[in-house]
């Protein structure tokens, strides 16, 4: 049995440090609430402040007569998927919401002019978002100032507690492995997304989706999770590094190992390569919604097929270093500190996982419709829809941030904090234990050898939904891989595993893993066509009869609920 090792008593459980938990947890602490942070890593961490990219854009309203446009926009990208309320919050008060980085810490800088973002038919102001390091020093400070605001850090949060169906607690490991009852009114996800769940992704290990079945084991709803972002990202000379887009302008050809170009054969009739890689160099995600698709699923494909991800080499025109517009210059001047120089360097690229446009069902105040449970951030299904245009998503978390702690304030004054006894969190953990126990066969039952169980595990689904569940999907390809799935989880026996305290948070990501993964490649498969940033190799084309958003659930029997609905 696995024991409590203490019991910690607040108002609010924030979980997540990057930009929305942090901006909520300010928020909230300002009006006096009792507020506990919990982060799996530092605090300020997540893909808000991912290290190896210059910089974060947030796009901001240019002025009143801006409003119908940009929301314009933001319809025009999502395909119908997005949520009109949301986009019309974001639209009034993102230039509002601008003015406060500085009181959060963040370091941020309007771009001389007017730019359109990705996806974006009109240009408007752009604040860019850098010097991560300065930032976590400074939201270090400002937060140390609070003595009703506590931060645990490598704490990750197991399970929400509920009873009269209101939050009234999670269980948390703490930095020791060990588990802590937490009593509270409230609790604000801000964990993000889960672009670690692909073998090859741009962000931290900490954006695992923990935040989703989280949610979705207390009973909310996730909308639009078929539709994930995969941007082109540095596989060489330095992995991981996000690639700027725009540089692509000055890029002649793609060209694989052999050195044959990648494009030749894979453009159709009418196409160019500077027509296609023009277009590409105006977004970021990959997109069937524009001509631009075909350098994204050429990369992939040749991937699936060679089964080599080292990338793909990049000739560029020497004109690139000519460009000295603050765009070009602030990200070509970081990768020098990096060591790369696009010219003298090879430069080799593929497509990496980064950020889900689907996430957990909220309404314009960030409730998720679980009383006591707001959803903000990445992990909110947010404004966006089959494409996001870019720099909404960092503006979505200062504007839903504010709203969601505003919303709980007001909820906390009414709410009382519910008892939560040590029987009643021991049939919580058993309840998120009872639906995920293998039978284990085979098993060595050894510290070492749990250990490595569960370190074959992950990056065993890491790899199969990179190669299922990328750019380029297709029943046959997810089919397998879902078997592969089940035959991972027959031989997982969870409840078994936790019980060594030394292994837990390793658990967790893996109990987390196998259910996400499933869910993901459930809602692909669910989704019979090409739309945005969900492509199908088998169904090609837009269709009009899936013109609707797909609902994922679970039911009491913790088995997943698939539902296309128009709202």
């Amino acid at each position: 049995m696995v024991e409590i090792s203490r019991k910690i008593q607040t108002d609010v459980l924030v979980v997540g440090s990057g930009l929305a938990g942090i901006k909520a947890a300010k928020e909230l602490a300002d009006h006096g609430h009792e507020v506990l942070m919990a982060t799996k890593m530092k605090l300020a961490s997540g893909s808000s402040f991912y290290p190896l990219k210059a910089s974060l854009g947030t796009q901001v309203t240019s002025g009143e007569s801006d409003k119908k446009v940009f929301l314009a926009d933001i319809a025009a990208s999502s395909r119908g998927m997005h949520r009109q309320d949301l986009a019309e919050v974001y639209v009034d008060e993102i230039p509002d919401r601008v003015a406060e980085y500085s009181g959060i810490g963040v370091v941020s800088k309007k771009l001389e002019g007017l730019r359109k973002a990705c996806f974006a038919e009109h240009p408007r102001d752009i604040y860019l978002l850098s010097d991560w390091d300065q930032i976590r020093e400074n939201v270090s400070s400002i937060f140390g100032r609070y003595e009703n605001l506590t931060v645990m850090e490598r704490t990750v949060v197991i399970s929400l507690i509920k009873k009269d169906q209101r939050i009234a607690g999670a269980l948390m490991l703490d930095q020791h492995n060990q588990v802590v009852l937490v009593e509270c009114k409230a609790a604000v996800l801000a964990t993000g997304g889960f672009g670690s769940i692909y073998k090859h992704n741009l962000n931290p290990n900490d954006v695992d989706g923990s935040g989703h079945i989280l949610a979705l084991e207390a009973g909310a709803s996730l909308v639009n999770m078929e539709f994930i972002q995969f941007i082109p990202g540095i596989t060489s000379p330095r992995y991981k590094t996000l690639f700027g887009e725009h540089t692509l302008a000055y890029c002649q050809d793609i060209v694989k190992e052999d050195g044959e170009s990648l494009l030749d054969a894979a453009l159709p009739e009418g196409l160019s390569k500077k027509e296609c890689l023009d277009i590409r160099s105006t977004h970021g995600p990959f997109t069937d919604s524009l001509e631009s698709k075909y350098v994204d699923i050429a990369m992939m494909k040749e991937i699936i097929a060679a089964k080599n991800e080292k990338g793909f080499a990049l000739v560029f025109r020497k004109e690139l270093y000519e460009n000295k517009e603050e765009f070009y210059t602030v990200y070509l001047n970081w990768l020098k500190t990096k060591g790369i120089d696009m010219l003298k360097d090879e430069v080799r690229i593929a497509p990496f996982a980064h950020a889900s446009n689907g996430g957990v069902y909220i309404d314009p105040h960030g409730r998720s419709g679980v009383p006591g449970l707001y959803v903000i951030g990445e992990l909110s299904c947010n404004i966006e829809g089959a494409n996001r245009l870019g720099g909404n998503s960092t503006g979505a978390c200062m504007v839903f941030g504010k709203r969601a702690a505003a919303d709980c304030g007001a909820y906390l004054k009414e709410a009382s904090v519910s008892f939560v006894s040590d029987e009643e969190a021991e049939l919580q953990l058993k309840a998120v234990f009872g639906n995920s126990v293998g039978n284990g066969n085979g098993s060595d039952e050894s510290a070492e050898s749990d250990k490595e169980q569960l370190h074959q595990t992950v990056e065993k689904i890491r790899e199969l939904m990179w190669y299922a569940g990328n750019v380029v999907r297709s029943e046959k390809q997810m089919m397998d891989a879902l078997e592969q799935l089940q035959s991972l989880q027959a031989e997982l026996a969870i409840s078994r595993l936790f019980e060594r305290q030394e292994n837990r948070k390793m658990v967790i990501k893996a109990k987390n893993f196998m259910k996400l993964s499933r869910l993901l490649l459930q809602v692909m498969l669910e989704r019979k066509e090409s739309r945005g940033a969900h492509y199908r190799e088998d169904y090609p084309t837009e269709d009009p009869a899936f013109s609707r958003r797909l609902f994922v659930s679970e039911t009491s029997d913790g088995l997943l609920s698939l539902t296309f609905r128009d709202a």
